[in-house]
């Protein structure tokens, strides 16, 4: 759909609309932990077609014509239930091992008294 790319290629090829909720690629990070919390790619791919006198059908394209031939996405909008569970757990044990430690290392600097 050549969503963000240069006008000339949307303009060489005939029935294209790009549209940034449809096309755009989607990333939403965990700002604690960096893992997606949600992701979309979505990817196409060109050919490029190059005109070439000696052949009839190609004769008539453009000096070089950039044609999409597929387009895909994958990814999911939310995590999922189990994967929430991952995270919050992920950010919770630090929270609880720094408690434990300092209580560990309290009792041992007292008991070295």
């Amino acid at each position: 759909h050549f969503y963000q790319a240069d006008e000339s290629y949307l303009n060489a090829v005939e029935g294209l609309s790009p549209d940034k909720e449809r096309h755009q690629f989607y990333v939403d990070l965990s700002p604690k932990l960096g893992i997606p919390l949600a992701i979309r790619p979505r990817f196409q791919l060109n050919m490029v077609i190059n005109r070439d006198e000696d052949i009839p059908m190609l004769s008539k394209f453009p000096r070089e014509l950039v044609l999409p031939f597929l387009w895909a996405q994958d990814g999911f909008d939310a995590p999922s239930q189990e994967m929430a569970d991952a995270i919050r757990k992920g950010i919770d044990i630090p929270k609880k091992g720094n408690r434990l430690i300092g209580v560990v290392l309290l009792a041992l600097g007292a008991g070295m008294l």
